[in-house]
């Protein structure tokens, strides 16, 4: 009788080991140290030798599969979508919203939530309603994450990768 009273967890817990990867946690492959041309801010340009991986549009649904160079923790997943003017994920009234351009790999984000110093520029962006929600701690690195970057390319594993500002954000299509 234990025995078929313990079989369901027992089962459970297989099919869900199967879905991990093989040695727990994996990190993301860290992104190289910024270059003097990025720590000035430039987003580095490819070499003549080096295929062009700068991105035509940057519009798309996204998984984020890591932050900083670390998968997304916390046992939650995060999704971000992208339009020709915006960068989101949910909860937006939580101020997950950016405006931002794109053009050659170089990219500006901006949202009028995200801290700035006193007397910090501010560029107007759609603001919708504020909600009081708790606000996981991987969201808060994501957004961090997002108010940093300022470039944009695809990886040779056909993932688009945002880096700046000593962060990167590392999306695959849904």
């Amino acid at each position: 009788m234990r025995l078929i009273a313990a079989l369901p967890p027992l089962l459970a817990s297989l099919a869900l080991a199967a879905c991990q990867p093989a040695g727990g946690a994996q990190e993301i492959e860290p992104t190289p140290s910024p270059s003097p041309a990025a720590a000035s801010g430039a987003a580095p340009k490819p070499s003549g030798d080096a295929p062009d991986l700068a991105l035509a549009s940057l519009a798309g649904e996204y998984r984020v599969a890591g932050i900083d160079g670390t998968e997304v923790g916390g046992g939650i997943g995060l999704a971000l979508t992208i339009t020709d003017t915006l960068i989101w994920f949910e909860p937006r009234c939580a101020g997950f919203s950016w405006t931002y351009s794109y053009s050659g790999g170089d990219l500006a984000t901006d949202r009028p939530q995200k801290p700035r110093p006193p007397g910090g520029a501010l560029v107007a962006g759609p603001m919708g309603a504020t909600c009081r929600i708790a606000v996981h701690p991987e969201q808060q690195r994501l957004a961090a994450a997002l108010d940093a970057v300022n470039a944009a390319r695809r990886t040779p594993s056909n993932a688009i990768e945002l880096t700046g500002g000593g962060h990167s954000v590392t999306l695959y299509s849904q």
